[in-house]
């Protein structure tokens, strides 16, 4: 892979959606003390500005967008309004998402559609309307945020899951398209466990399915105790720096997929739900 200069530096640009909080905020704060100048893109207007308020009070350089990272057309303004106030994008994080949680099987079909539209689309959106400029500039690097739910399925939440082997298989697919044809454009796919997030705040306080709401009640848990937004951003940066794909930011939790593909190879039917070695979390990206 071709790489023209480092792309965490002073001056240079990122683009974070789902910024306003979480994960997305984390990384725009180590960001911003490296010097690099931030679009925070969030779908909630008022705690966007609120952020942003007190980031630039510290100095820090940065923007606001009020972006549906469902909507291409809105996804491809932010691209522009990034380009006409900095001129350039170098890193784009695809972090906006749900965990979408209710009864995908005898609940509204809508479930699936919004949650395929925001963590799935989402990203494809942010890579279709970025990559170009990327590839034009000659540096840049795409992290999109997955989860341990990517690599090892949980029950009780279908289309979070599916949406998250997806995000995994396209950044992956991603990376080796770019290197076998010398793009200058890297590529990391985040894969946390629990995170200390707000990410159930916009989720139901009960679930109409015996199996959605044990699961619903156990993200929840996992959430508040999880890990701080702050060491997930860390990994981030650092993957970012180093060009490294993979960012399994729970050590403890890396051999569930391991053991998951054993299982498969062995043809091995999976384990009972909340088996403590097999069962993966959800993260909390938002």
């Amino acid at each position: 892979m071709t790489v023209v200069g480092n792309v965490i530096a002073p001056g240079n640009v990122a683009v974070i959606t789902g910024g306003a909080g979480g994960i997305g905020l984390a990384v725009a704060e180590q960001l911003i003390e490296r010097g690099m100048r931030v679009v925070l893109a969030d779908i909630n207007a008022p705690k966007l500005q609120a952020t942003a308020g007190r980031l630039t009070e510290a100095g820090a350089d940065i923007s606001t967008f009020v972006c549906d990272t469902a909507s291409e057309g809105s996804v491809a303004e932010l691209a522009e309004y990034t380009l006409a106030t900095y001129g350039a994008a170098h890193l784009v994080f695809n972090n906006a998402g749900i965990a979408g949680m209710g009864d995908a099987w005898n609940g509204p079909i809508e479930l699936w559609r919004k949650v395929v539209d925001i963590n799935l689309f989402g990203v494809v959106h942010g890579i279709r309307s970025f990559l170009p400029i990327m590839d034009e500039q000659g540096l840049g690097h795409i992290v999109s945020t997955a989860s341990m739910a990517g690599l090892v399925a949980m029950p009780g939440a279908a289309p979070y899951n599916a949406t998250k082997h997806a995000v995994v298989a396209i950044s992956e697919g991603l990376r080796i398209e770019l290197e076998s044809t010398g793009s200058p454009v890297g590529v990391s796919v985040l894969c946390p466990g629990f995170v200390q997030t707000d990410l159930m705040d916009a989720e139901p306080d009960h679930v109409d399915s015996p199996m959605g709401e044990l699961m619903n009640e156990a993200v929840a848990s996992g959430i508040a105790e999880g890990m701080p937004a702050n060491d997930v951003a860390t990994e981030v940066v650092d993957a970012v720096g180093t060009n490294r794909f993979w960012i399994l930011t729970h050590a403890d939790m890396r051999e569930r997929p391991v053991e998951r593909m054993q299982r498969a190879a062995t043809q091995t039917n999976p384990p009972m739900p909340f088996d403590e070695a097999d069962t993966a979390p959800a993260d909390g990206q938002n």
